[in-house]
């Protein structure tokens, strides 16, 4: 059971992430957060119910570019205050993005706070795990006065994911050592086989003054633009937006920061980039994950997601079927990740309504 909300922290939800690998459930209209893993609970949702768990409804915070706020305004209805929802001119990346929100929250909570910085798009299954986590990453970071990464245990060799090194201990977590993106399946296989390696989850807990050091460090000019940004005017953040260009967070601050620890985390997670990641994640003993009005008969490693009609699959193997309104998915599981392929050809075929 979840314990009471964190004293003087606040959570910055990054709200990013395409659904072009979740056609036809994905389009233009409806980005990552607003999947549904399980057919029911959005990945929104689900990343707002977990900060306001964690730091109270008040402080939390979500960011998002203004191409998506008004999408994005609609699916959160009353779960958050309005103005806690941070408005980016245009996305610039996640070094940006945590570089505003955290300004603008300091500026009305505080410089003294605590922040939790959070992926929108990620799948994690155990909240109760996760605010615990959280709470001693929370705590590290105050001892320490470091950036803290969670590292989650892997559960299997991933390619498409990055991973950080465990170096010694540190207090209640350890230091990390270093980082490996997105590794050959043969190296992964070793890592995890090594015990050394965590998934980097891409979960950061700083105090908000740590925050701005490391920004005024590694990123001089972001740090200054960022200090100003809460008394701007939307013309002035506009126009300071289009001369902001940094890489993303993990490699303008972190990868290079010499206050880093991690804190293993205790819940599930996975990134659910597409729908082989839906089925990794959800997959029980029998290898079939059935969402919605489906049966499978002699079938095997199938992820089956129906839409209004039933969904009956038979003697099949290794498939991902989904079914919406106006398109149907058959495809190999281990090909789900070519979705772009089908986006260009209908591109190609002027079906711009399907995208």
């Amino acid at each position: 059971m979840a314990g009471a909300p964190a004293a003087n922290a606040a959570a910055l939800i990054i709200a990013g992430g395409r659904s072009t690998r979740f056609w036809p459930e994905g389009r233009a209209s409806r980005p990552k957060p607003l999947f549904a893993p399980d057919g029911k609970t959005t990945l929104l949702d689900a990343a707002v119910a977990r900060a306001i768990a964690l730091c109270g409804r008040e402080r939390s915070f979500i960011v998002v570019a203004r191409d998506h706020a008004a999408i994005f305004r609609r699916a959160l209805g009353n779960s958050l205050p309005r103005e806690n929802l941070l408005v980016e001119p245009q996305a610039r990346g996640t070094a940006v993005a945590i570089a505003y929100g955290a300004a603008v929250i300091a500026a009305r909570l505080g410089a003294e706070l605590t922040l939790a910085v959070t992926p929108c798009d990620h799948f994690i299954p155990q909240p109760a795990a996760f605010q615990r986590t959280l709470l001693r990453a929370m705590r590290l970071a105050r001892q320490t006065h470091a950036m803290v990464l969670l590292g989650i245990p892997p559960t299997r060799a991933e390619t498409g994911y990055g991973y950080q090194r465990v170096g010694g201990p540190a207090g209640l977590g350890y230091r990390v050592a270093d980082f490996v993106e997105k590794p050959s399946l043969e190296r992964a296989r070793k890592m995890v086989r090594s015990g050394r390696y965590l998934w980097n989850g891409g979960i950061f807990v700083m105090e908000a003054r740590t925050l701005a050091d490391e920004l005024k460090r590694h990123t001089p000019a972001l740090a200054v633009t960022a200090a100003r940004m809460p008394r701007m005017s939307a013309a002035a953040l506009a126009a300071a937006y289009r001369n902001l260009d940094f890489p993303s967070f993990d490699r303008a601050i972190v990868e290079p920061s010499k206050h880093l620890m991690g804190i293993r985390a205790d819940f599930a997670w996975d990134d659910v980039g597409s729908w082989e990641g839906l089925w990794q994640a959800l997959r029980g003993a029998s290898e079939n994950v059935e969402i919605g009005d489906v049966v499978t008969l002699d079938s095997r490693g199938v992820l089956a997601r129906s839409g209004k009609r039933l969904m009956v699959l038979l003697g099949v193997d290794d498939l991902i079927a989904v079914d919406t309104e106006d398109a149907l998915l058959i495809a190999r599981r281990s090909k789900s990740q070519d979705l772009i392929r089908v986006l260009d050809e209908l591109k190609r075929r002027k079906l711009d309504r399907y995208l």
